[in-house]
């Protein structure tokens, strides 16, 4: 005997995005710290001494393990970049192009091992993000901010050749 189940389900989208809004936190501070953030994980520095400035808070448990963490495998992150298909979204998160080259030049199993490697690096993304807006006690319409000048930090300290999305959303090539 089957059960069999229907019914209607509208979920919102929990990424909705939100125009920047600068003026709920330090925009020159954060700009500063989102880049010495970025260049510490870029060069792979494990345990970066970034202090806390200007009412930011980054030295909490959650935010050195993601920087750490983040430092860790930012050598196969920029490999992946490299490849041409992955994209640093204006979100700041990596995204996957799923392209049919994409689809041609990866076996099954490389596609799920570069999916584990974006969860995994927009995990501790977010990890910062939202620790660094809960620690500084910043109010919630602050975060897109910290997305948006993360973006900015990154699109700053990477090579030659790897993708990003310019204010308007479309891919570019740095």
């Amino acid at each position: 005997m089957a059960i069999v189940c229907a019914g209607c389900v509208s979920i919102g989208h929990p990424f909705i995005r939100t125009k920047p809004d600068y003026t709920k936190l330090p925009a020159d501070a954060m700009k500063q710290v989102a880049l010495e953030i970025e260049k510490a994980v870029q060069s792979g520095e494990r345990e970066p001494k970034i202090a806390d400035r200007s009412g930011i808070v980054l030295n909490t448990d959650v935010i050195k393990q993601a920087i750490r963490t983040r430092a860790i495998r930012s050598e196969l992150v920029n490999q992946f970049l490299d490849s041409g298909h992955a994209c640093e979204t204006r979100s700041g998160l990596i995204s996957i192009l799923r392209t049919k080259d994409y689809k041609k030049s990866a076996t099954s199993r490389q596609r799920d091992r570069d999916a584990l490697l974006v969860m995994g690096e927009n995990n501790n993304r977010w990890e910062t993000y939202e620790g660094i807006t809960e620690a500084s006690h910043l109010p919630p319409g602050s975060l897109s901010a910290i997305q948006a000048i993360f973006h900015e930090a990154r699109v700053q300290c990477m090579t030659k050749g790897q993708k990003y999305e310019d204010a308007a959303g479309n891919v570019q090539v740095k």
